[in-house]
This record gives C-alpha cells, structure tokens and sequence, in this order.
C-alpha cells in the first residue's frame, strides 16, 4: 500500500506511524508544512515561512496549499492520503478539493482550537465533513469531536513497545528512597505544579516517608516549575532531567515506585500512562477521561480530582504504605496494555482501517 500522510514531518507521533508503515512494507509518503526528515519515509515539504508556533493569523498561509496539496497528492498517486490534525492540515486538506481521505483527530484541534472563535469552531466543523473517514486515539475525544459533528469514529489508540517499556528497565536496586515522577511535556495542561506541591505536602507532613521526585521531559514552565520546587523547599529531593529518549523514558517510568499524571484540564490518549503501566508502574492520575480509558480505574490507578495536591499525596502514601497494592496495581497494568495497547496489534488495527477505507 502506497500511503501519504498529511501532517507535520517533525511530529513524534507522525515519525512512529512512518516507521511502523515502512518497516511493514508500505511506501510512504508525507506532506508537511514543516521540514523534517524520517528515514525511509519521502518527505514533502511546503515552505509557507510560518512559524508554526506563532500567530493564528501566520497560519492562514496554511488554507492557501490546497492546489499544491492536490498537485503533490496527484503526483505521488497514494492508496490512501491521511491528514492528521483536524485544524490546520485538515482544514487544508479539505479545501484541496482530494475527496475520500481519512482524518485523524490528536487532541489540541478538537478541545483548544474550536474554543477561540466562531470562525475556528466553522472551519473544524467544515473539517470533520469534508473528510471521508474519521479516526481517533480514544473513545474520550471522539465524544469530544462530536460536539462538531454526527459522524463516527474509527477508535485508533496509540500503541506502546512493551519490550521497549518493560519492568526489566528498572536498574534502581534500594527501595528508599521512595521514588514518584512522571515524564511529559512542562505545560500548564499536564499539572506538574501540582507533583510538586503534592511533594511538599509529605516531606512536611509525613516525616516517615523519604521521597525523591524525577521530572523528565521539557516545556515552557520549566524554569516556572524549578523555581517552584525552591519556593517549596523541596528543591534537595527533586531531579529535573530535561528532554529524554525514548529508551530514558522507559527506565524512568520503570525505576518509579509510582508514576502520577495530574492532567488538569484534558488528555486526548493517556500515552504516559500507558508507558508507564507497560512498566508495571502503578499510576497515579487526574479524573480525565483519556486517562481514565487507558488505565483501569481502582485496579493499575488511582483516580484522584484535578487541581488537588492534598488527593494526589494521600494516594502516594497509600501506595507507600502498601507495597502488595503497588505490586497488584503494576501487573495489573502492563496486563491492561498488553490486552489493548500494544504497539503491533494497534498498527496491525490501524493499518486494516486504512485498507477498508482504500476499498471503500
């Protein structure tokens, strides 16, 4: 199968689909608004000189592609053309004029984009029609999206390598000390603050607990989040480390005696959480519905309320207290995302969709 993806070429997520479709045989082929390069994957790149994290207003360069679009989709005479995100790069697929192209759905273009004004939540609604099918990463947002539209959902969750995230990944030898941390973006959306001030709350109040704090991974509120830790006085027992591989992020999650996930406002797929569960992790998360449908609720996690370090410290020292519950809830976990998560049976699932909608 022949396959041109319609998305950004530096994505993550983009990356991980050519890798999978390449190595499995497909040609493929992407149109990007930004330049990159993925091996074995011909990137075609749209130079529009828009920073894509600038302006809206930059961005509507973005629904001028269309006859380049149609022109580069004519050339390379895919199978099946799939846009991913609904907002940009679906929204100038759709204008392209390409009838009966799948559109993936990823979260930010289904719960911020329509929320700025009339004319985003028209141009998202003009999205989800013009497309022929429609796939998204979890039933979660696809009830979201349907704020939008009547249509249905091909449910398409991502998938995790669970001999990458393995609990063989833990090297850490010592129970003490007591080890939380999550590994995620350092954005308001995932409350880190939060970690954080849930931290500070059992160093101060639980003076039987000795707990370190790991935070993997980078963002904006970095330096927000470090001074936060020095006003907090818990700056001796936190580690940030940055952007990390990968293989880091696998031994991470798996030398945590717990992971927590504090989402405050939406998680489109809880894809920490399923990382971390392949780990056997137990978690700890934020009642969002992503992230309550890619673990099990009271059995791989604790659900706690959003915004509320006083739930997420009690659920840590529950955890603390119990190793039996912590050791139950890990294998609990990795047995959730072998039954649902794991990374071939995903693809295996994704790559049929796409074939069904090419004979459709």
């Amino acid at each position: 199968m022949k396959i041109c993806f319609v998305g950004p070429a530096n994505s993550s997520h983009i990356v991980k689909w050519c890798n999978w479709f390449t190595t499995h045989g497909h040609e493929v082929h992407v149109i990007s608004f930004t330049p990159g390069e993925i091996e074995n994957t011909k990137v075609h790149w749209i130079n529009l000189g828009v920073d894509t994290n600038g302006s809206d207003l930059g961005k509507l360069k973005y629904l001028l592609t269309g006859k380049r679009i149609k022109s580069l989709i004519e050339d390379i005479e895919p199978n099946v053309v799939n846009a991913h995100y609904a907002s940009s790069y679906g929204v100038a697929l759709a204008l392209s004029g390409i009838k009966g192209y799948v559109l993936s759905v990823w979260g930010s273009d289904i719960y911020d984009f329509p929320k700025k004004s009339p004319l985003h939540k028209a141009l998202l609604k003009y999205s989800l029609k013009k497309a022929g099918t429609l796939f998204s990463t979890s039933q979660a947002m696809a009830n979201e999206a349907s704020k939008y539209t009547t249509r249905k959902f091909e449910i398409t969750p991502f998938g995790v390598d669970m001999d990458l995230f393995n609990p063989n990944k833990r090297t850490r030898k010592d129970a003490i000390p007591f080890t939380i941390g999550t590994v995620k973006t350092l954005a308001d959306l995932y409350g880190i603050d939060y970690i954080l001030k849930a931290a500070a709350i059992i160093k101060n109040d639980y003076n039987d607990c000795e707990v370190l704090v790991r935070i993997s991974g980078d963002g904006p509120k970095a330096d927000n989040y470090k001074n936060l830790a020095s006003q907090l006085g818990i700056k001796d027992i936190t580690t940030f480390l940055g952007r990390i591989s990968q293989e880091e992020a696998a031994q991470e999650w798996a030398n945590m005696d717990v992971a927590v996930i504090p989402s405050t406002m939406y998680e489109s797929f809880g894809v920490a959480a399923v990382e971390a569960q392949a780990c056997g992790t137990p978690v700890i998360i934020s009642d969002v519905d992503g992230l309550m449908e890619a673990t099990k609720p009271g059995d791989s996690s604790i659900v706690v309320p959003r915004k509320d370090e006083k739930a997420i410290a009690e659920a840590i020292m529950t955890l603390y207290s119990d190793p039996i519950l912590r050791r139950k809830m890990g294998l609990e976990g990795r047995k959730n995302v072998a039954d649902k998560y794991e990374l071939t049976q995903c693809f295996e699932h994704i790559e049929k969709s796409l074939a069904w909608d090419k004979k459709s």
